[in-house]
């Protein structure tokens, strides 16, 4: 009984080779002829590395999902086809020519587009079928920023102001530019043309230091010298806090959940931690020695094993030769990434650090040279395609941040006699995943 099962299923499956299948569609069923299907293709390796093709049986047509890099054009003009497998005989060109696997073949006419065509004729010759080939191959490098000078700055509300104390920042579909003198600039950037409004920041007393800003939990927070904290629903209208004001000496980075801080009490720096700007600070753990109690910049990031984390560099109270980034889970317990090494990123006045397509980098006043790190400790200068946009390195005072499309705003005060520029930056790459 088994046996003649097994016979009737072979049966069915050689009735199927020799009249066709059945792919399901979104509206009707699609006939589709598997005697001439093409099973597999490939091409040689393109500079040294190999991409696969996918073959869409509905369409007919052969493609590359993972584009090639760019100036693959030269390369494909006279590429081997490793690969070209079908259930019938494959001719090509004007001729039907019998196809060989491995020889040489002109592909350009396929970059981008369907522009090569293979015929897969039937064995007893009583059907084909034609399979277009598209190549797709990258427009711009994926690891090299796009820089973008942006238009429509408002010079004649920055050029006078040759800010030291500065901040920027992205607020919902905002960019905020945070002066001296409590001065404010916001653009909607989810529009397609920058609209700026210019505001003088109501509440804010004189001591207030603007680069201590930051966005938690959709509240925009900020200390004082005096040790006290504001917060604003907006940006232009400012309240202190009665609940966490008091002795706080620096804000260090906006969790998702918490927000951390450094706070004095009894003469003793501790860390701090609220949940909600409705909460008192809880008190934790005395600050290190070497921490930075200067002005500090921090980014937070989701590692390879889904936690969120902080890293934080800073000014050093101390003669140092290098800058030392600290990291943090809990924002209770930080811990220097130090090292013996010769592999440090040397002292940086103002530095800023981010964390970008699975690395670190670093930048400081000049802007005349960026390092990077894979993991925080071993630093290096940046010597490959990323790089900060040609011209503005001399510059002596910026702000730079990374918003969660992955662009990169980076404002450049200008020098004596010079407009001051925002410019915004991404990877290709980015820009290819939408």
């Amino acid at each position: 009984m088994r046996t003649k099962l097994l016979m009737a299923i072979a049966c069915l499956l050689g009735a199927c080779i020799g009249f066709g299948a059945c792919v399901k569609g979104n509206d009707e069923d699609i006939e589709v002829n598997v005697s001439t299907f093409v099973t597999a293709f490939g091409l040689d390796t393109i500079y040294g590395k190999s991409y696969a093709f996918t073959i869409d049986q509905v369409n007919h047509v052969i493609f590359n999902a993972d584009s090639l890099p760019v100036g693959s054009e030269k390369v494909l003009s006279n590429v081997t086809i490793k690969t070209l497998s079908a259930t019938g005989i494959v001719t090509s060109g004007l001729l039907d020519s019998l196809f060989v696997v491995g020889q040489k073949a002109d592909l350009t006419p396929a970059i981008n587009k369907p522009g090569v065509t293979f015929k897969i004729v039937a064995n007893d010759g009583s059907r084909w079928q034609e399979y277009t080939l598209q190549v797709n191959v990258h427009k711009e490098d994926p690891d090299m920023a796009k820089w973008k000078l942006m238009p429509n700055l408002p010079d004649e509300f920055l050029a006078a102001n040759q800010s030291t104390d500065l901040q920027v920042l992205k607020f919902g579909n905002d960019l905020m530019v945070m002066l001296e003198g409590n001065l404010l600039m916001k653009a909607d950037v989810s529009q397609s043309e920058f609209v700026w409004e210019t505001f003088t920041m109501v509440g804010l007393p004189e001591d207030a230091i603007l680069h201590s800003a930051l966005n938690f939990q959709g509240m925009l927070c900020m200390i004082t010298a005096s040790g006290d904290v504001y917060t604003s629903e907006f940006g232009e209208y400012w309240e202190k806090s009665e609940v966490l004001s008091g002795g706080v000496t620096s804000l260090l980075a906006a969790f998702s959940d918490k927000l951390t801080a450094i706070r004095e009490v009894e003469g003793e720096n501790l860390y701090c931690l609220t949940k909600s700007i409705d909460e008192p600070w809880t008190d934790g753990e005395p600050v290190q020695a070497g921490f930075p109690m200067g002005k500090v910049n921090y980014d937070t990031y989701i590692s390879s094993t889904g936690v969120e984390r902080a890293i934080l560099v800073g000014e050093s109270s101390e003669p140092t030769d290098r800058i030392v980034p600290w990291m943090t889970i809990d924002g209770d317990d930080w811990g220097g990434m130090t090292t013996n090494t010769v592999y440090y990123c040397p002292n940086l006045s103002n530095p800023t650090v981010m964390f970008y397509n699975k690395f670190f980098y670093m930048v400081g006043d000049e802007l005349n040279t960026m390092y990077e790190s894979m993991g925080g400790l071993v630093w290096g200068k940046c010597e490959g395609k990323f790089q900060l946009p040609e011209g503005v390195g001399g510059h002596e005072h910026y702000a730079m941040i990374v918003d969660e499309s992955d662009f990169i705003w980076l404002l450049v005060i200008g020098n004596d006699g010079e407009s001051n520029q925002l410019w915004r930056g991404r990877l290709n790459k980015f820009s290819f995943l939408g």
